[in-house]
């Protein structure tokens, strides 16, 4: 399986995956052979990218879930859409239904009992909110068991993080695939508006808990105090608004809300980086283990400038993965079985993905 942009489909390519409306839908399935037609018609609908088959060096492998099955993750994206959408200031009733698939989630991520051991294959999967709230949530889920939380309290981070940016839903301005620092004094104003928004539109909100509130209205102060909108330093805040904070930053990154879009090991390296200026390093530190710098299913550059697809992780040093080398530096397929286990060979490492 090989991730492209429509750019460089030429028609008859077999999907690899799933085509998925904004909702969750299924546009196209996996085996359909992709006409010049539909790559037009993709094109049309906004569409980027596709996974297809490479005939010629074809692995088959199953793709990992994102944390919870595809199925309650399709289904919780189109809820979270469909309340957004019409979402009234201040209506509890609409809040109510985004908390169950808080709970949802919750209860799909407790059911797997080595969910916390895994590494969590991260894909840029949609560049909406809707998409980023439902990754947000599942991500300081995991994160919080991880970190010891009891159910409780992870049970009202998780509502927290998928409220967190319900405030976007008043804003006018563009905010996707646009850094801060590309935004107009005034737009950026009218940005950083949103925590405030989503928070006095859940206030009243009495079965809600005072966490999840405080998630909502705090996911971007920052460790050297000059986040917004109150410029608290971490010291101030609870572990659920760390966590959730550092699993907002992180997804922002990839789907490109209120960030200019990275690629996976690139959003991941900035973590690092920024680790201690920005964020509480041991939770970072823990992020870091638990997600995969380079998801499987990723087409990747090595040092010997040999193209090859990520098939399988090694916990131990999630930048080493096992990869299966499809063509040489000079472009030529390489259709024998050429595993590369990255661990093994250490003069061996990726420079590039085609994401």
């Amino acid at each position: 399986m090989i991730r492209k942009s429509l750019n460089e489909l030429e028609g008859n390519e077999v999907l690899a995956r799933n085509i998925l409306t904004e909702n969750g839908a299924e546009l196209m399935t996996a085996g359909t052979v992709v006409r010049k037609d539909y790559i037009k018609r993709l094109k049309e609908l906004n569409y980027e990218y596709v996974y297809v088959r490479d005939e010629d060096t074809y692995i088959d492998f199953k793709q990992p879930d994102y944390i919870v099955k595809e199925q309650l993750r399709k289904e919780s994206i189109e809820t979270v859409k469909n309340v957004l959408e019409r979402h009234i200031f201040k209506n509890a009733t609409d809040i109510e239904k985004l908390c169950k698939v808080a709970d949802n989630i919750i209860q799909e991520v407790m059911s797997e009992e080595e969910i916390e051991d895994q590494l969590t294959n991260i894909r840029k999967e949609g560049n909406d909110l809707y998409t980023h709230s439902i990754n947000v949530c599942s991500l300081s889920s995991v994160m919080g068991l991880k970190w010891g939380l009891d159910k409780k309290r992870v049970t009202e981070m998780a509502k927290g993080s998928l409220l967190h940016d319900i405030g976007l839903k008043y804003t006018t301005i563009s905010y996707q695939n646009k850094d801060e620092a590309d935004m107009s004094i005034n737009d950026l104003k009218e940005y950083r508006k949103h925590v405030i928004n989503g928070y006095n539109g859940i206030e009243s909100v009495k079965w809600l808990s005072e966490t999840a509130k405080r998630i909502v209205l705090l996911h971007h102060e920052r460790g050297d105090g000059l986040g917004y909108p109150f410029k608290n330093h971490y010291s101030e805040l609870e572990d659920e608004i760390k966590i959730v904070a550092i699993c907002e930053e992180f997804d922002s990154m990839i789907t490109g809300i209120g960030r200019r879009m990275y690629k996976v090991y690139e959003a991941i390296e900035y973590m690092k980086v920024h680790s201690l200026e920005y964020f509480d390093k041991k939770l970072v530190d823990m992020f870091l283990q638990m997600v995969a710098m380079y998801p499987i299913g990723t087409k990747v550059i090595t040092s010997e400038g040999d193209v090859g697809i990520v098939i399988k992780q090694n916990k131990q040093s999630p930048e080493r993965p096992v990869i299966k080398i499809i063509a040489d530096k000079y472009g030529n397929k390489i259709s024998d079985k050429n595993k590369v286990d990255l661990m093994e060979s250490l003069t061996i490492f990726i420079v590039d993905t085609y994401e």
